[in-house]
């Protein structure tokens, strides 16, 4: 699906709207914070709109949780991905949160947000993500969503600082379970 037609997805505290080329600052800034850094490669110079046709990226604002900051505050970045062969249901899930945002439920009100979008509003029976092996507070969300682990991917990531590899945790959500 192409970025500029998809729509806006709202949740009981959050708001997704397509990424814009003025989202560019603000997500690097959130993605350059140590805690993100960490999982998040760095940037391409064409972030946040360095992306192919089988991917789907929106902004995360503060919608309805004046609690958490000003509503329309810029907190993230969520994308999907989907596989185009007929044969294969493909299709998964990345995100990222500004570090303030860290613990409060909203990684697993988005992911669970736009699961529910993959399955109900695009037809797919099987969602993907594959964090870090080491990330316990992505693994913690994404179990939450009901994501359930498949099997650890040896060496498959390559480290943000470029020093090498390190595993992930193929974790899966299948709507017939």
């Amino acid at each position: 699906m192409d970025t500029a037609t998809a729509p806006p997805l709202v949740s009981a505290r959050t708001r997704l709207r397509p990424v814009s080329t003025d989202d560019a600052t603000a997500l690097r800034a959130i993605v350059a914070t140590p805690s993100v850094a960490r999982w998040y490669p760095p940037p391409g110079e064409d972030f946040p709109l360095d992306f192919d046709a089988d991917t789907t990226r929106w902004v995360i604002e503060i919608a309805h949780a004046p609690e958490l900051g000003p509503v329309g505050a810029l907190i993230g970045m969520v994308q999907t991905y989907e596989g185009d062969d007929p044969d294969y249901d493909e299709c998964g899930i990345d995100v990222f949160l500004a570090p303030s945002m860290h613990r409060h439920g909203i990684g697993t009100e988005v992911v669970t947000m736009v699961r529910d979008w993959l399955v109900e509003d695009r037809g797919h029976h099987l969602v993907q993500m594959d964090p870090a092996a080491s990330n316990a507070g992505a693994i913690a969300c994404y179990q939450a969503c009901g994501f359930r682990p498949v099997g650890i991917l040896h060496g498959r990531e390559r480290n943000t600082d470029g020093s090498g590899w390190h595993d992930t945790l193929l974790m899966a959500y299948s709507s017939w379970l």
